[in-house]
């Protein structure tokens, strides 16, 4: 005759099992960072750039140089927007603007905005890119002469601490054509 065995002393060891198997496929952010790591590699293996929509933005501004009285600036041409409260528009703004600051957040391009009022450039702007990047100017010039001088004064200015790829030129692209 066959011994039945009772199903209670299989009830630990089948709570047991189900709670190492819960402990034990936890993920962490150590295995988010590997698989985002993985996702980089391949993805810039097969484009050789990358795809994200960013990169598209970024991509499609032009990079040149305004040549001045001999002298090579760097330039951007790009499509921009007016940043509410930034004190720029459509009217106000130049076909050579003075870059001195970019940021992802609009609060801090407002800050170095009211810094750089205090200090002298009274006419500081921000407008944005469809990134957006929020981007400080200290200028809007009509001419790239007068370009050429505002970039060179913000260059001299030791009170504006500059990063690369800054200063640069930037030409809003619906005044490019």
């Amino acid at each position: 005759m066959m011994k039945q065995i009772s199903p209670l002393p299989r009830l630990p060891l089948l709570l047991m099992a189900l709670g190492l198997l819960a402990v034990g496929c936890k993920t962490n952010e150590k295995n988010y960072r590997q698989a985002y790591e993985t996702a980089v590699a391949k993805n810039r293996e097969s484009s050789g750039v990358d795809s994200t929509i960013y990169a598209r933005i970024r991509n499609s501004a032009r990079t040149s140089e305004l040549v001045v009285s001999g002298d090579s600036l760097p330039m951007r041409t790009e499509y921009i927007g007016y940043t509410e409260d930034g004190g720029a528009s459509r009217e106000t703004i130049g076909q050579y603007n003075v870059v001195v600051g970019q940021f992802k957040q609009v609060f801090n391009a407002r800050q170095m905005r009211g810094r750089l009022q205090s200090s002298g450039y009274g006419d500081a702007f921000i407008i944005h890119t469809r990134e957006p990047l929020y981007y400080v100017c200290t200028a809007a010039c009509k001419t790239p002469e007068e370009a050429a001088e505002a970039f060179r004064k913000v260059k001299e200015d030791k009170s504006i601490v500059l990063r690369e790829p800054l200063p640069f030129i930037l030409r809003p692209a619906h005044l490019a054509r």
